[in-house]
């Protein structure tokens, strides 16, 4: 199933801006996102009641009642059809008697059905999350055969789930997309930051600071979460900063942060330098790193509680300092900012 991004045709002309991404439930998807949770969840009806468990969902007791009404209905039903077969069968010679009897179809669960359209519209990307976990399976490895997979039940269960699902989230142009195992929801990434990150890991931990990108990558999930969490994100990220600066610029302190370190490249500005180089061609100051350190560090604005100045920190905020602080990461893993040559490499504890 081809899934687009195709814009309408004004903004391909210039004449209307591009589209921002749409936040919470638009209300051109919400008919056939709930037509995809009742199909989806219809594939394990079992799974549908702990799905409301999870979510503390309740079934009304009127749609219970009409679905024990509908099947006694088709009981009735099946009843009748059991007789008009045997008495069809008495007519019928040994050799043109039919096999299997007629089956009447049962209603549909009902937790299938309120899942579907039963719940409100905020609870929806929530049921749809979960769903994706219970039912859906993790691509296969890039090493096993794509001609086996395609022959595992799950495999092609998870892509007739997943892939209508990932044309809605396109063409609405949700905030939201599936995760890259399949099994849950996140919100989209702009593919510049993405790659950004990723290379801010891969470098940190290529030079010995593991703990850096384990910061990088809790923050992201936090920011990409269904349900964000901007205040614990932007924790992590100046988590991840310190991995890589605490260690590097103030070995010697026991109780090492993000501000000692800051102040102490402004104070000592004249033992450092930065690999880009100012006009005369000789290696820059910190004035740069240390404005971003200041940004990353004064802008973490819930960070102490009770007090005039302490402020939610937004999903705008903590993106930002995403970029701050992956762009710390790769310049000091990377030594973009180390000892001078004509200067002592003296590494002093901030105080």
């Amino acid at each position: 199933m081809r899934s687009t991004s195709r814009h309408r045709l004004s903004v391909r002309m210039g004449t209307a801006p591009v589209p921002a991404l749409m936040e919470g439930m638009p209300a051109s998807l919400e008919p056939a996102l709930r037509a995809w949770i009742e199909k989806t969840a219809a594939l394990n009806p079992d799974e549908a009641q702990h799905v409301m468990v999870r979510l503390d969902l309740v079934l009304p007791e009127a749609d219970w009642d009409e679905y024990e009404r509908q099947l006694r209905k088709c009981q009735r039903e099946q009843v009748r059809v059991d007789a008009r077969w045997e008495a069809e069968q008495a007519r019928r010679t040994e050799s043109t008697r039919a096999g299997v009897a007629p089956v009447v179809p049962l209603p549909p669960d009902p937790y299938v059905l309120f899942l579907a359209w039963g719940t409100e519209r905020e609870v929806l990307w929530d049921v749809v999350d979960d769903l994706l976990f219970l039912l859906c399976t993790e691509p296969p490895a890039p090493e096993k055969s794509p001609f086996a997979t395609w022959f595992t039940g799950s495999f092609r269960r998870t892509k007739r789930m997943v892939e209508p699902l990932n044309r809605l989230l396109v063409e609405s142009r949700s905030v939201y997309e599936v995760t890259p195992d399949q099994r849950g929801l996140q919100r989209r990434m702009e593919a510049g930051l993405s790659e950004a990150l990723k290379v801010a890991a891969n470098a940190a931990e290529s030079s010995g600071y593991l703990a850096a990108r384990q910061y990088l990558e809790r923050a992201r999930d936090k920011l990409m979460a269904v349900h964000t969490d901007p205040s614990g994100a932007y924790v992590d990220l100046i988590r991840a900063v310190e991995a890589v600066a605490c260690p590097m610029f103030l070995p010697l302190d026991p109780l090492p942060t993000l501000g000692k370190v800051r102040n102490h490249l402004r104070d000592a500005d004249a033992k450092y330098e930065y690999v880009l180089t100012d006009k005369s061609g000789k290696p820059g100051n910190t004035g740069g790193v240390v404005a971003m350190l200041t940004d990353l560090w004064e802008g973490h604005s819930d960070r102490h509680a009770g007090g005039p100045r302490e402020v939610p920190v937004s999903q705008e905020a903590a993106e930002a300092a995403l970029t701050i602080a992956t762009a710390l990461v790769t310049l000091l893993s990377s030594s973009a900012v180390r000892p001078r040559i004509d200067a002592p490499a003296q590494r002093q504890v901030a105080r």
